[in-house]
């Protein structure tokens, strides 16, 4: 039975308890009276559970590679995927087939995670980078100007430095952890993103955001207000746009975000890093995000969505 379905070895298996059966009611002396008797009886029910014991032993032995392979799924550490196991990969049988596409996922899985692991420690480097030069061209140079300062005796010209250093230092705290998040919570964080979004392109921005959007974890309102921020600065950079609208809603329970602009589209373009970015910061928190061509009078631009399922804090 290696090379038979598991479907074939399922009829095979009853077949033969049916088979079994009738052969024995062919060479058996048992007759059945018009009005069965106790005797006639209790041999039918012997007869009834010896068929049931053979089929359960053969549906066992038929369904075993199955049994097997659920035992594989349900004991690999998805860390450290193990090599294939025990149920059989070779044959026709949809055992084998299913036991060859699961080791087709574990490589998939295997590379995803290297290659989303290759991408976060990027990113990482990235940002520690930005915030070197950062630390460096405005922090470090306005300290160097206030020991020149203090140097030549110019107090005041000193304390102006200062400051700067100081508005300098508040701009990098800023780029980790938006401050607007934490003094005036997610949706003014995204009306004042809009704003300066609005005020540093030129872009008309249309808001239609919901007065109330229920409380979220921290992580969860990071990642939405990064998400909204990555796409405003696709915008800039590639879309050429002249107006984007944003609009943040919440319906049953699960909230969306849309962000759409008129600009030139992704013209089947692969997607870049930021793209990228966007994916794996909604995967960390269990949202889905799509990029789409988007659906606007002019026909033209790209649309990003996000949802989010509510989650109360903690």
């Amino acid at each position: 039975m290696d090379g038979m379905t598991l479907l074939q070895r399922v009829i095979a298996g009853n077949a033969l308890v049916v088979f079994a059966g009738a052969l024995v009611l062919a060479i058996s002396p048992a007759t059945v009276s018009a009005r069965v008797t106790g005797g006639e009886a209790a041999l039918l029910a012997v007869g009834v559970v010896a068929a049931i014991a053979i089929n359960v032993v053969l549906m066992r032995r038929a369904l075993a590679p199955l049994r097997s392979l659920a035992g594989e799924m349900a004991a690999v550490d998805l860390l450290h995927p193990a090599a294939p196991g025990r149920a059989p990969r070779d044959g026709p049988g949809e055992v084998a087939t299913l036991a060859r596409a699961y080791d087709a996922m574990l490589v998939r899985l295997q590379e995803e995670r290297r290659a989303s692991g290759r991408r976060a420690i990027e990113a990482q480097e990235a940002e520690r980078a930005r915030i070197g030069r950062e630390l460096h061209d405005e922090v470090g140079q306005a300290l160097t100007g206030v020991a020149l300062e203090l140097q030549a005796g110019e107090l005041d010209a000193a304390r102006e430095a200062l400051r700067a250093a100081s508005d300098g230092v508040r701009e990098v705290t800023r780029g980790l952890r938006p401050e607007a998040l934490e003094d005036f919570g997610l949706r003014g964080a995204l009306v004042a993103l809009a704003t300066s979004f609005a005020d540093r392109t030129g872009v008309r921005v249309h808001r239609l955001i919901m007065p109330h959007i229920p409380p979220l974890p921290p992580e969860t309102e990071l990642v939405v207000y990064r998400v909204v921020q990555e796409a405003l600065t696709n915008v800039a950079r590639h879309a050429d746009a002249q107006n984007v609208s944003i609009t943040v809603g919440g319906q049953l329970d699960e909230l969306k975000v849309r962000i759409v602009d008129d600009g030139v589209g992704r013209g089947g373009a692969p997607e870049g890093t930021g793209i990228q970015g966007m994916r794996e910061r909604a995967l960390l928190v269990g949202a889905r995000l799509t990029v789409m061509r988007a659906d606007n009078v002019a026909d033209r631009g790209t649309a990003v969505a996000l949802t989010v399922a509510f989650r109360e804090r903690r």
